[in-house]
């Protein structure tokens, strides 16, 4: 039985070490322990024309919501207002619902035109679809021969 050597590389170790931060960075928004996962869980991705992000804010009425943006960074925030107990005879035995104010910045990868964007609330899913500013928009450079 022939054994191959395995020497220590460097680039290996790095490689290693790359792959390792990737999933960790991937994995960022899922909770490692309880309450430590932002809220509200969002989306974020490019399309043509811009940038379109979907936020779960479930049992909300639109009028509970308010979203800004500010350069390049987008503030969604809201909050419900719920009773402390079920009845005043009544104990909860789990209370895993959440009843407070809540705001989350997220930092947009490029500017966008606040006059191009819109939001809308459906189901529970905030949907807000960001416009790229004209002069943030790709160029698409001519390739010249020689």
């Amino acid at each position: 039985m022939s054994r191959m050597a395995t020497y220590w590389s460097p680039w290996r170790e790095i490689n290693r070490l790359r792959q390792e931060m990737d999933h960790f960075v991937s994995h960022q928004g899922a909770p490692l322990a309880r309450g430590t996962a932002p809220f509200p869980p969002v989306n974020l991705w490019e399309n043509e024309t811009g940038l379109v992000l979907t936020a779960e804010i479930p049992g909300l009425d639109a009028s509970q919501l308010d979203v800004s943006l500010e350069n390049d960074n987008l503030t969604i925030a809201g909050g419900r207002a719920g009773s402390t107990a079920a009845r005043e005879e009544e104990d909860y035995a789990r209370r895993e619902r959440w009843f407070e104010s809540f705001k989350r910045t997220v930092e947009l990868p490029f500017e966008v035109d606040p006059e191009k964007c819109d939001a809308s609330y459906e189901k529970g899913v905030l949907t807000v679809r960001l416009e790229r500013r004209p002069e943030a928009q790709p160029k698409k450079l001519t390739v010249k021969a020689g």
